[in-house]
């Protein structure tokens, strides 16, 4: 399959969803018409806007909200790292995290054995 049969395939895909996408607004429209006639259209809108509202603005509240304490809990929890801890060898079960031996362990057993451990 060369380039040139690939673009015409992807442009005939592109005309189906845009035949699709047309299909589909223009029905939307019809059934908005059904739910909202041309007769009353104003009065029911103002209706929905007024049930909707409220709602809209818990949902924002609460989004943000929740963007709030996410990013506090980034900046102030996140910053506390839980450090994988090892038994230090030589140190009678004292812990020590292990990155610090695993970065140097020959570091780590001279300055054991200077210590007279």
């Amino acid at each position: 399959m060369g380039g040139e049969s690939i673009m015409n395939v992807v442009m005939e895909k592109l005309k189906e969803l845009l035949v699709l996408l047309e299909n589909f607004g223009g029905f939307l429209m019809e059934e908005l018409e059904k739910v909202f006639p041309a007769d009353s259209r104003e009065e029911k809108v103002r209706h929905w806007i007024q049930v909707g509202i409220p709602f809209l603005i818990l949902g924002v509240a609460l989004l943000l909200l929740y963007c709030c304490v996410s990013c506090c809990c980034r900046y102030c929890c996140g910053r506390r790292r839980v450090e994988k801890m090892m038994k230090a060898p030589g140190r009678g079960g004292h812990l020590i995290p292990r990155t610090v031996f695993e970065s140097d362990p020959s570091g780590y057993f001279r300055t054991l054995h200077a210590d007279g451990r």
